[in-house]
């Protein structure tokens, strides 16, 4: 796909963050950071303008993504969902196979 193209955004306020920090991946977003069905994967996480950007990496670097989708977020991209956020709920933003944004819902 075009790296010019429009974003997808999907604000959903079923998404939100656990109290431990875990998230759920929608099956869409699992698609735009290439994951294949059935199988995890790994994302490189970045903090960016107050928001989490993910990108897909190899098999051995970055943060794991179960093959549900499930995520355990850390640190600073934690933080930004537990402080900024209402109730912790985020929307997502995707580039097909480049990226996924949460972003607050504030």
């Amino acid at each position: 796909m075009n790296q010019t193209s429009k974003p997808t955004m999907v604000k959903n306020r079923r998404l939100k963050m656990s109290p431990g920090g875990m998230i759920t991946l929608p099956v869409s977003a699992r698609k735009a950071l290439q994951m294949e069905k059935g199988e995890g994967g790994r994302v490189t996480i970045s903090i960016e303008n107050g928001s989490i950007k993910m990108s897909p990496t190899e098999k051995t670097g970055g943060f794991r993504v179960s093959p549900k989708g499930q995520l355990q977020l850390r640190g600073d991209a934690r933080d930004i969902l537990a402080t900024k956020s209402n109730n912790q709920h985020y929307w997502i933003e995707l580039q097909d196979g480049l990226s996924v944004t949460l972003k607050p819902f504030e």
